[in-house]
């Protein structure tokens, strides 16, 4: 019995990893908002899902490939600014602006990320050959997200207090992590690249919220059972499945499939929930599918 063996080109193999980074980061955006709004603060909540990835990663691969350790000295800093700013910075400013304001807000302003990934890389360092269908479609997926989080109306857009600074501040260091990630895979394997960030953002992170205080604020074990499996679906999961995916696209690229998370939150109420859709949101989702179908079919931007 013969097998068939069906071939994936690279740009599929990426969208791929990348969609599913996108549902993983989808579904659990709600799941976030609930344990902030309910029970934990928003730093505990983010320095636990980045310290127990680190804590899994760095244990298995100590044991298995320490090899993925080892960095050239002058990287220290690239790594150290992708984990601080890039992933422990994104990941706060991004829920606090869920707490401050709205969903719909905190998704809209991170998810300009992608118009900052393009003119960087596109017209600043020019390391991306950004077409006009490029272009097309990263103002197709961006209105498509737009009407998908509002519905055309903006009254679910609040915009005010903290949100103000700390939402424009999700896209920037959301970016900045999109671009210095890819950057960091043209040299070093998939887990280094990760292990590093988990680590650096930890490391952030327990300056700012000591082990002891944690210690002090009496959390059950129920509770760490809930950080482990919110930091899997949260962050170790998508994390590993984006940078996988960006390793085999263009940052630009990577950053325009990753609007399709709003779209996937909304699908995932309806199923779930069953939550009613607008009909500005059905077109803002198709609108986004078109973009992502669109920038399939058009050739790598990478230089």
């Amino acid at each position: 019995m013969s097998l068939i063996k069906i071939k994936i080109s690279t740009k599929t193999h990426g969208s791929l990893f990348v969609l599913l980074a996108v549902c993983f980061w989808g579904s659990s955006a709600p799941l976030a908002k609930f344990l902030i709004t309910n029970k934990y603060s928003t730093v505990m909540v983010v320095q636990t899902r980045t310290l127990i990835s680190f804590l899994v990663l760095a244990g298995w691969f100590l044991l298995v490939k320490p090899q993925y350790f080892k960095i050239e000295r002058r990287d220290i800093l690239a790594f150290a600014i992708l984990g601080t700013c890039g992933l422990a910075l994104t990941n706060f400013f991004y829920y606090f602006t869920i707490v401050e304001s709205t969903v719909a807000t905190a998704i809209l302003l991170q998810y300009t990320a992608p118009v900052l990934v393009v003119v960087y890389t596109g017209l600043i360092t020019r390391t991306e050959n950004i077409s006009k269908y490029h272009l097309f479609t990263l103002m197709l997926a961006v209105l498509g997200c737009v009407l998908a989080v509002t519905n055309g109306s903006c009254t679910s857009v609040q915009i005010k207090g903290w949100a103000m600074v700390t939402g424009p501040l999700s896209a920037l260091t959301y970016a900045l992590q999109i671009v210095l990630t890819k950057r960091l895979l043209e040299k070093y394997s998939l887990w280094t690249v990760l292990i590093l960030m988990f680590g650096f953002a930890s490391l952030f992170w327990l300056i700012i919220h000591p082990p002891w205080i944690i210690l002090s604020e009496g959390y059950t074990a129920s509770d760490w059972t809930i950080f482990f499996i919110f930091a899997l679906v949260s962050i170790l999961v998508p994390q590993a499945a984006f940078a996988k995916g960006l390793s085999y696209l263009g940052a630009s690229t990577a950053g325009i499939l990753t609007t399709l998370e709003p779209i996937v939150a909304i699908g995932l109420a309806l199923i779930i929930v069953h939550e009613s859709i607008g009909i500005l949101q059905a077109v803002g989702g198709a609108l986004v599918l078109t973009a992502v179908c669109i920038l399939h079919s058009t050739p790598s931007v990478t230089k």
